[in-house]
């Protein structure tokens, strides 16, 4: 159980930097609603 809710955690912060990643590349947007 343990490794699930830490490949878990890894996948969620993978996914919040794209988020910022495409808001500042698309120059359009805030973060703040996608996270």
């Amino acid at each position: 159980m343990t490794a699930d809710l830490n490949k878990l955690t890894t996948v969620a912060k993978q996914v919040r930097r794209d988020i910022v990643r495409m808001v500042h590349q698309c120059q359009s947007g805030h973060p703040g609603g996608s996270l």
